[in-house]
């Protein structure tokens, strides 16, 4: 047994009485030395170190490391970062969400050190990775992309981070941990509603059908006489989307994109009505997926004039769906009106934000 391993079984034995949740993690994963890094790393179901660096560190930091990573491995951050996102923000997200939830010692960046704005604070890491992005090569010159080379978007793995949070759930084995990280981690529980899967079942909701006559299918009654009957499917949906400044102009190509599957469940043709605080002019008839729409507004936002609109030509459409943060004062919706809208918000930090309104007022679920 190297030194470093003795030092981190040293380590495993006193949190097997202080820190059972953090012990459970760090047994999960196998540890393995791995001198062509800088420092320590997880993913794939291991935890990689550099010896010489562990060897360097006095015992209290050689502890801090390990809680840094297992904390990052419980939140499920190694297993949930698609292919697409970038490697820098997204190690920087993480440290940011650790930082928020714990007081770590020697891990860089928190969240006041990109943003002034105190509603930053203590959110998750899909928020930071988005906010980051927006601002670009400024927060991407702070990291590396090194530590997230072991990342993937694993299920097996998150699943069974989400094994551990149950089982600490029950036994109440929490150890030392604060308890808005226990909040946080509880949280993370929640199943994640696919937005397809909403669409889906908003699509079956508002199913419209129409008979028409055929020559392939005959009368019931008359036979070959007359014609039958057959009933044909349609669905006239108005897309609300919300072109306010607070909404970047990637999270609008990527309501875009989400607007284009609808292609793919049969919907014959869509119209799309942009917003901010007043319609920005008529709708736009979309017959086949588009990648780009040119965008207008980028001013505030107000929902009830794009509610109004619904309302009052309402026997054009069988649904609304609105893309949005969500930020803006609460429209007045009938319950009738309410059972033909889908509120798809751009975060899941939104729709937590703003799951308690929506879903009184119609459906809702976010996209990332």
């Amino acid at each position: 047994m190297s030194i470093v391993q003795e030092r981190i079984r040293e380590i495993s034995g006193r949190w097997y009485m202080r820190e059972p949740l953090l012990l459970m993690t760090l047994l999960s994963h196998r540890l393995e030395a791995n001198d062509k890094i800088g420092t320590l790393r997880s993913g794939k179901g291991r935890i990689e170190y550099n010896p010489a660096y562990m060897e360097g560190l006095s015992t209290g930091d050689l502890e801090e490391k390990l809680k840094i990573e297992t904390f990052r491995i419980l939140l499920r951050h190694p297993y949930r970062r698609p292919k697409r996102n970038d490697p820098v923000l997204s190690y920087l997200a993480s440290n940011i969400t650790l930082n928020e939830y714990y007081a770590f010692k020697d891990l860089p960046h928190r969240a006041a050190d990109f943003w002034e704005n105190p509603d930053y604070g203590k959110q998750n890491f899909e928020f930071y990775y988005r906010e980051l992005k927006k601002i670009g090569d400024d927060a991407r010159n702070e990291g590396g992309d090194e530590e997230t080379e072991l990342w993937d978007d694993d299920d097996y793995m998150d699943q069974k981070m989400k094994g551990l949070v149950t089982q600490a759930v029950q036994s109440k084995s929490w150890g030392n941990l604060s308890g808005e990280m226990i909040e946080t981690l509880i949280a993370g529980l929640r199943p994640v509603l696919d937005y397809r899967k909403a669409l889906l079942g908003f699509r079956a909701m508002v199913l419209s059908s129409e008979k028409i006559l055929t020559r392939t299918k005959q009368s019931r009654r008359y036979s070959s006489l007359y014609l039958g009957r057959k009933n044909q499917f349609t669905t006239r949906l108005l897309i609300g989307i919300d072109v306010s400044g607070s909404i970047s102009s990637g999270e609008i190509d990527l309501f875009y994109s989400a607007v284009n599957r609808f292609f793919r469940y049969g919907v014959n043709a869509l119209e799309l009505l942009q917003f901010d605080t007043a319609l920005k002019g008529e709708p736009v008839l979309m017959k086949k997926a588009r990648k780009t729409i040119a965008v207008t507004g980028r001013g505030g936002t107000d929902f009830q004039p794009l509610i109004n609109y619904f309302l009052e030509k309402g026997k054009n459409y069988d649904g609304l769906i609105v893309f949005t943060d969500g930020f803006a004062a609460i429209p007045k919706v009938s319950r009738v009106l309410a059972r033909k809208i889908l509120w798809i918000c751009n975060s899941k930090a939104n729709y937590d934000r703003h799951h308690g309104w929506m879903s009184m007022q119609g459906r809702c679920c976010w996209i990332e």
